[in-house]
């Protein structure tokens, strides 16, 4: 059985196993300028990489779970489930992972990019419960998107820092 966007499922993992590779080309960029690799900046490609095959994961499950001849509700439910779990996993343990490598504070706008991603894994658990809406692909679709433009967003700031501690060890 097909379910209806999967396609766009698809998409979304070409666009985030893309834009994982940009993330391990411009630390090898870096170091090829003369930037040494600390262990914050392994931080922060791990962080990319894992945020990108996690998207790919969650948009692989419900053309995964189609094969079983499940519901599109029960599809949707549990994709929702597993991907609403992992995403706050990821998100609740940033803070501590990245303050086990540096000693400074989160910037604000890493901790209002997490708030956005903790507002997508809500909404995949409203999409899970079906309280509100009946379970869907539109809403997994849309929660899934908003994890990929936040982790596009978490790449910009991360690069930012990246590129702004090179540039003060040239000075």
């Amino acid at each position: 059985m097909e379910l209806p966007g999967t396609a766009y499922l698809y998409t979304l993992a070409t666009i985030s196993i893309t834009y994982s590779g940009f993330a391990v080309l411009v630390t090898v960029f870096r170091q090829l300028i003369g930037g040494a690799i600390s262990g914050f900046d392994i931080f922060v490609v791990r962080s990319i990489l894992t945020r990108s095959f996690l998207i790919v994961l969650f948009a692989l499950l419900p053309p995964l779970f189609a094969w079983f001849d499940l519901s599109s509700s029960i599809i949707w439910r549990v994709s929702s489930v597993i991907a609403a779990l992992a995403q706050g996993v990821f998100i609740l343990t940033y803070p501590a992972r990245r303050r086990a490598l540096t000693n400074k504070p989160l910037p604000r706008s890493t901790l209002a990019n997490n708030i956005f991603q903790l507002g997508a894994a809500a909404l995949l658990l409203v999409n899970a419960s079906g309280l509100f809406f009946k379970p869907s692909g539109g809403l997994f679709a849309a929660a899934v998107t908003a994890f990929l433009g936040s982790a596009l967003v978490s790449y910009m700031i991360a690069l930012g820092l990246l590129l702004q501690t090179h540039a003060k060890k040239s000075d």
